[in-house]
């Protein structure tokens, strides 16, 4: 039988299921979720049923994407109930129109565990999972300026600045008014056509 349940220190780790939805969708619909992007504001329930399909397919197809992520342990952790939803958070397989495969890393979390170091632990874990599972694939995260959080968290998680430069005028405009630049990280040098792809998609 294949495991579908993995855990970290602190974490519970599950694959999606539709019973998810809703849980997921909250922290989704969560405005501070989305303090560096505003206009990205998840309002719409099929959206969230939508990304945990492809989660889902993904982990048929590749044996590995992303993962719901639970609490395991809320020991000295004030406001925090064990088996909590966290949010949701991995490493998906994306087919590059380079022709080749990367691993996209992404977190997005409740801001009610947001300062307890939860997104690198699962980010940390995620990248591990995802050598382990095709080494030879790069493990990439594209991060905005404004969300410099989640850049610390991919930077803890083993991946380096690769490319900085500006973000699309679709995402200067979901910024509300900023003017973020977008960073691409990852754990390895990217070949040229494969950051180019990155970079083209703002």
């Amino acid at each position: 039988m294949t495991q579908t349940v993995e855990m970290t220190r602190r974490l519970i780790l599950d694959r999606p299921s539709t019973g998810d939805v809703d849980e997921v969708f909250a922290i989704a619909n969560d405005p501070r979720t989305w303090s560096h992007l505003p206009e990205a504001l998840v309002t719409d329930p099929d959206q969230t049923a939508a990304l945990l399909a492809m989660f889902h397919a993904g982990w048929k197809s590749n044996g590995l994407a992303a993962w719901v992520v639970r609490l395991g342990n809320a020991q000295g952790l004030p406001g925090l109930a064990p088996s909590q939803l966290l949010g949701t958070g991995g490493v998906n397989l994306i087919q590059t129109g380079a022709g080749t495969e990367i691993w996209n890393l992404g977190y997005r979390l409740d801001p009610a565990c947001w300062g307890h170091g939860f997104a690198t632990e699962l980010a940390t874990y995620a990248v591990e999972r995802a050598r382990a599972t095709s080494k030879e694939v790069p493990v990439i995260a594209r991060v905005l300026s404004t969300n410099a959080p989640s850049a610390r968290v991919a930077q803890k998680a083993g991946l380096q600045l690769r490319w900085e430069g500006p973000a699309t005028v679709q995402t200067v405009a979901a910024a509300g008014g900023a003017a973020p630049t977008r960073l691409i990280l990852a754990d390895r040098e990217l070949e040229p056509e494969v950051l180019e792809w990155l970079v083209s998609r703002g």
